[in-house]
């Protein structure tokens, strides 16, 4: 496990063997982590939250849409890949 975090960024970064997949992997951290912080200020702010299910299930949401924003090209390997999780 990689000491700080920006180790750990570039563990991410380096996956893929296109230039679309790369950024695929530039964009799974903050994805993670958007969907951790959204679970926490619903947990500390509106008493709500939702089941780790859910949670995984909005990353690979916002995974897909940021994605597509970003115009990245190989969308449907994108989406094989998530399939496949």
């Amino acid at each position: 496990m990689p000491e700080h975090t920006a180790d750990l960024l570039s563990c991410w970064i380096r996956r893929g063997a296109s230039k679309s997949q790369k950024k695929w992997w530039r964009i799974i951290p903050a994805c993670i982590w958007w969907s951790i912080w959204e679970e926490r200020n619903g947990r500390c702010y509106e008493n709500k939250s939702n089941s780790i299910q859910k949670v995984k299930e909005k990353c690979i949401t916002y995974l897909y849409f940021w994605c597509k924003q970003e115009c990245i090209e190989e969308l449907e390997q994108l989406v094989d890949m998530l399939g496949s999780l």
